[in-house]
């Protein structure tokens, strides 16, 4: 019997022969790295919102000051202008008499020297030989007084006994006298001999400052010589009178009803203008420039550091209305810093319960410690000084000064 074509093998025998696993034994996925990536993001998320808490997040931080209240009668700043510091007497130019050389000159440019301080000292031994030889001329006419006195006493007496002539008595009378005369001679060579060595020890006459020595140790004094540093020919040093120290400054002819004697002032040095010294106008000159178009004004420093201040410096001046000239009623007073000009309209920043807000103002004089504010702010307000750049009104900030 044939035997028929051979089946391919049933799905169903084959469905049969599964083997069917556990659930329990079915293999788990590997969640790892996904599970480190979320925490690394979680760490950086948090990072960045800690760092936009310190910085972008935070309100900025403000410096602030209050507004303070002054009475109006506080000096205000009537004018300005641009000088060069003096001293009263200007300056003086200290010299001799006498012809030498010069031994000793303990004193250099800046050195501040005390009246009666040896300034330089010259080679005194001809005049000293000059006073001796006046003594002994002195001396020699004491016994020559002497001599013609007696002489004329004894003449005196001959003649009362008629022992004499009258023209014998005159001729030793008149002996006596030119005795006498040379002695006063004598004593007047002797003066002059002393005053020559005098000369010799160059003291200062005032309370100042070394501004130029025209002269140095081994120079020879010489009438009609040659002219040393700007010097003439007999002249050492020159000095400056630190007692009295002043600023000069020019003032517009339109401005000087403005100022007046005894005007308060403040002077403040170029060279250090954070430094401002207490002044008063203590002369006008009575004669104008006409070609400057100016008058001339002297303030006096009353207290003034010789540290700082130095002959010729230049310095601002700063003139300030006196107690009759100032308003009597209370002034709001703000830093100059404080006030932000935008166009022609004034404005401050002020920071209430954490908020700036901007106000505007009507700004008025300006005064030493700050500006009036004459409108739109109470004093006792805390006002941002230097408003940073792009503060919008209502923002959040932080004050530095709490």
């Amino acid at each position: 019997m044939a035997e028929g074509p051979a089946r391919g093998p049933n799905i169903r025998d084959i469905e049969s022969l599964r083997i069917e696993r556990p659930a329990s034994t079915r293999p788990k996925r590997r969640r790892a790295p996904q599970v480190i990536a979320v925490a690394v993001a979680a760490v950086i998320i948090a990072s960045g919102y800690a760092v936009y808490t310190r910085t972008l997040g935070r309100p900025p931080s403000v410096q602030t000051a209050v507004a303070s209240v002054q009475a109006g009668g506080q000096p205000g700043i009537l004018l300005t202008g641009s000088g060069y510091v003096v001293t009263q007497h200007k300056y003086i130019v200290i010299g001799t008499k006498i012809l030498g050389q010069i031994f000793e000159e303990p004193i250099e440019e800046g050195q501040h020297v005390r009246k009666g301080d040896l300034l330089a000292r010259i080679d005194d031994r001809d005049y000293q030989a000059q006073l001796h030889q006046a003594v002994a001329d002195r001396d020699l006419a004491v016994a020559n007084v002497k001599l013609k006195a007696a002489q004329a006493a004894r003449t005196r007496e001959l003649f009362r006994n008629q022992a004499v002539s009258h023209d014998q008595l005159d001729i030793a009378e008149n002996a006596l006298a030119v005795a006498e005369a040379e002695l006063s001679k004598a004593q007047g060579a002797i003066d002059y001999a002393r005053f020559n060595v005098s000369q010799c020890v160059i003291t200062s006459p005032i309370d100042g400052i070394v501004l130029q020595k025209y002269r140095e140790i081994g120079d020879t004094i010489n009438y009609g010589g040659e002219i040393q540093a700007g010097g003439g020919s007999t002249d050492i040093v020159q000095l400056a009178d630190t007692t009295d120290m002043r600023t000069e400054v020019d003032i517009n002819e339109s401005d000087i009803a403005k100022v007046s004697m005894g005007q308060p002032a403040a002077v403040i040095p170029d060279a250090y203008p954070d430094k401002s010294f207490a002044a008063f106008v203590a002369k006008i000159y009575p004669e104008a420039d006409r070609q400057k178009g100016t008058v001339k004004v002297e303030v006096k420093l009353r207290d003034p550091d010789l540290r700082i201040i130095k002959p010729e410096m230049s310095a601002k001046v700063t003139f300030l209305a006196d107690q009759g000239q100032a308003r009597a009623a209370r002034l709001v007073i703000v830093p100059k810093k404080a006030i932000v000009t935008d166009g022609v309209a004034s404005v401050v920043w002020v920071v209430r319960d954490g908020t700036a807000y901007r106000i505007p103002i009507t700004a008025g004089r300006e005064f030493q410690d700050g500006v009036e504010v004459r409108n739109g702010l109470d004093a006792g307000e805390l006002v941002i000084v230097e408003p940073p750049a792009g503060l919008q009104n209502g923002s959040r900030v932080t004050d530095t000064a709490r």
